[in-house]
């Protein structure tokens, strides 16, 4: 059997494993679903915002489009792996997973695919209402929806990996969860939770286009809604892509490193 057969085959394992679990966690997934609602609320602030108006170019049907469409982002890109790893590092059990003939990245990350697969048909229902009640529309181009595809695979690979690397510091720290808060405060204001980007100041902009938080929630939205297009989207693509590399590499050499100081220690 070829390495990439055996690969596919253990894969697919995991996969059909984590689905299992996923699906007898309905309720619990439901449960973190309504605590992600924060999209929704920002939705009926700047809806009641622009009744007298549009607001930067925004109407209130803009508006209602595009908090449900960051609704629908945060919840394919949610990641919790970085508490499992805290847990898991920091009393042992993770010795046991390395006896297994694959990286347990490879469990987190099918635990993670299997739970979108989970949030799907849970999310269509309260996006069903929300455009109802709004009388938003969203007009979908074949286009727009492969680039979102791609955009949103992206978004949830660097946020998954950015958690995964954090995650990993535990080799060497006691409190990485702290640093995942002042990460998670960053993204709350960056990202396009609160209010769309283009709203931000011109300098603002500039700065944290450097920065991977645009990329996470509002350059997806975008490109679904149709607002990007030609060089904006393929540069939009191109620096997700250089994000997906940092942090890939970046878990890569913590967790290479990691379990030289995992080992040294008896764990």
């Amino acid at each position: 059997m070829s390495g990439m057969s055996y690969f596919w085959r253990v894969t697919r394992a995991l996969f059909a494993r984590s689905l299992a679990v996923m699906t007898a966690y309905r309720a619990e997934i439901v449960i973190w679903m309504i605590s992600g609602s924060l999209p929704i609320i920002m939705m009926f602030i700047w809806i009641g915002l622009a009744e007298a108006g549009p607001v930067g170019g925004f109407s209130a049907g803009d508006f209602a489009a595009y908090f449900l469409m960051v609704f629908f982002v945060r919840q394919m890109t949610v990641a919790w792996v970085i508490w499992e790893l805290d847990r898991q590092i920091r009393l042992g059990e993770l010795s046991p997973k390395l006896l297994r003939p694959l990286d347990p990245f490879w469990e987190h990350a099918m635990d993670h695919l299997a739970g979108k697969v989970v949030r799907i048909p849970l999310l269509i229902p309260p996006l069903a209402l929300g455009f109802w009640l709004t009388g938003a529309r969203l007009e979908l181009a074949l286009s727009s929806v492969l680039a979102f595809i791609l955009a949103l695979s992206a978004a949830w690979v660097i946020r998954f990996c950015q958690q995964y690397s954090f995650g990993l510091l535990t080799f060497w720290f006691d409190r990485v969860l702290g640093l995942e808060q002042v990460w998670f405060a960053l993204y709350f204001g960056l990202s396009g939770m609160l209010a769309p980007l283009s709203l931000y100041p011109e300098a603002v902009q500039r700065v944290i286009a450097f920065t991977p938080f645009p990329y996470l929630i509002d350059f997806p939205v975008r490109v679904l809604l149709g607002q990007v297009s030609g060089w904006e989207l393929y540069h939009g693509l191109m620096v997700q892509a250089l994000w997906v590399a940092v942090f890939v590499c970046l878990r890569w050499f913590l967790w290479r490193q990691g379990l030289k100081r995992y080992g040294a220690v008896g764990a």
